[in-house]
């Protein structure tokens, strides 16, 4: 059988090499992370560019609108 000082000495490295898988885990789940939050804000801002234009092309419509309601009120009239 192993003696004690043996036995421990597997033991510390086998500590080590759980701390060291954690610490690589934790890594790479922040480099996911971080890329997620990339990709989530670029989707984000693109969204909103297209929301932005949308809304201009509304604020475009209503002004023809009220154009037109002009226009017509005019033949009428």
């Amino acid at each position: 059988m192993l003696d004690a000082n043996t036995l421990y000495l597997l033991l510390i490295m086998l500590a080590f090499i759980c701390i060291a898988i954690v610490l690589v885990h934790y890594h790479k789940s922040t480099d996911e992370i971080q890329r997620k939050k990339s990709e989530v804000s670029n989707y984000s801002y693109q969204l909103q560019r297209k929301i932005d234009a949308v809304e201009n092309e509304i604020v475009d419509l209503r002004l023809k609108i009220d154009e037109l309601d002009t226009e017509i009120g005019e033949y009428r009239g």
